[in-house]
């Protein structure tokens, strides 16, 4: 990969220092391809599942 690929890869930053703080997960890396994913918080467990028209929706 040479340093032109990187460089359209990487965002641009950003000067806000609110949304410095924020992480950010792309929904593509949670998803790994998949139309659902299970994800466990505390002892209860929740579906997120990607629509056809490409919306995503947390179900319990």
């Amino acid at each position: 990969m040479n340093t032109s690929d990187q460089e359209q890869k990487t965002p641009a930053p950003t000067s806000d220092p609110i949304n410095m703080l924020k992480r950010t997960i792309p929904s593509e890396e949670i998803l790994a391809g998949e139309k659902e994913v299970w994800i466990q918080h505390g002892d209860a467990i929740y579906r997120l599942c990607e629509t056809k028209s490409g919306k995503l929706i947390l179900q319990k």
